[in-house]
């Protein structure tokens, strides 16, 4: 692999005796039909806006009864849940809509946008509970039934532990971004329940009065920190970042399996939503016809989408040997393979 990320001619260009041998991997767009991804997206963003308003209910009922600033912080986070749960539900079943003729690349960034928008909410909230523990300091109380509350907290712990379980398995069979969004915010979640009991049983049980106060700060830190790598995600997805370099050795593996492929170079790939485009230049023997030229890369297109069936592909036929190279300048040389 280069410095710049590309992979090198030595990764790319194995022998045509060489064959895919790599484990078959999830959790990357492209992996599951768009239909069969579709399914599990939507049970799963589902499943999530449900346990998300429950949550909210119990815990908004909680504060009431505790007064607690650390299950105000939860509080906040379980409802950016529900927004962001929604968005998600949203996304996900617009991300798999047909590409039509105004949209011929699909839908699949609404993914994205979804995280986009979670990532907004996440920090409103952030800076909302910053707000909330900043009026707190130097102002110490105590909190009410916290024997009730932590029993309370613990079946929510549960039931958030669950929910991430299942996120998973779903991200990894589709790689959805929306679900990955999803997930960190339930994950923050957990951790915060699990912050609020702490700071609960230390404000009720022990002289710590302040030590609810201190996890909302903790909790406001996390919302950050969990905004910053979702919008990573996000950012990849949008700017149309290149797969990591396992995957593009993988798709690179699949056309050289064909053994009438002498090279493969100018690979380029972009993920949207549970879609992958892929586009490369095949370097073939010059003496075929067009019409053999065409059944291989029709041999190569299958292959490559027995292991991405959501994928859109474009292949270059190019005679072995020639050096010309095609397309914009300004995108040859970052299409290149590393020599």
């Amino acid at each position: 692999m280069s410095a710049n990320g590309d992979i090198s001619e030595a990764d790319l260009k194995v022998t045509a005796d060489d064959r895919f041998d790599q484990p078959n991997r999830r959790g990357r767009p492209g992996r599951l039909p768009p239909d069969h991804s579709a399914i599990i997206t939507r049970r799963i963003t589902a499943l999530a806006v449900g346990l998300g308003l429950f949550m909210a209910v119990g815990k908004f009922w909680l504060w009431g009864q505790t007064g607690s600033v650390g299950i105000l912080a939860s509080l906040v986070h379980s409802a950016l849940d529900i927004f962001g749960a929604v968005a998600s539900f949203i996304a996900v079943r617009f991300a798999v809509r047909k590409p039509n003729g105004k949209y011929r690349f699909g839908f699949g960034k609404a993914e994205s946008f979804s995280a986009v928008f979670q990532v907004c909410l996440i920090v409103f909230a952030a800076f909302h509970l910053l707000e909330e523990v900043v009026g707190h300091i130097g102002h110490s109380h105590g909190v009410t039934q916290s024997g009730p509350a932590i029993m309370v907290l613990v079946v929510f712990i549960a039931l958030t532990l669950w929910l991430i379980i299942a996120q998973s398995w779903a991200i990894r069979a589709t790689g959805s971004i929306a679900v990955r969004g999803d997930r960190a915010h339930y994950m923050a979640d957990l951790l915060a329940n699990i912050f609020v009991i702490i700071g609960i049983a230390l404000a009720s049980y022990t002289t710590l009065t302040w030590a609810d106060s201190v996890v909302g700060g903790l909790m406001a830190i996390w919302l950050l920190f969990t905004a910053v790598q979702i919008a990573r995600l996000a950012w990849a997805q949008l700017m149309d970042r290149e797969l990591n370099e396992d995957e593009r050795r993988t798709i690179a593996r699949l056309a050289m399996s064909n053994k009438a492929v002498r090279a493969v170079t100018e690979l380029r790939t972009r993920a949207s939503g549970p879609h992958l485009h892929i586009q490369m230049r095949l370097d073939l023997d010059e003496t075929l016809s067009l019409s053999d030229a065409h059944d291989i890369i029709l041999a190569v297109e299958k292959d490559i989408m027995t292991e991405f069936p959501a994928a859109d592909i474009l292949i270059h036929p190019h005679p072995a040997g020639c050096g010309h190279s095609h397309g914009n300048k300004r995108f040859q040389k970052l299409g290149e393979v590393s020599p």
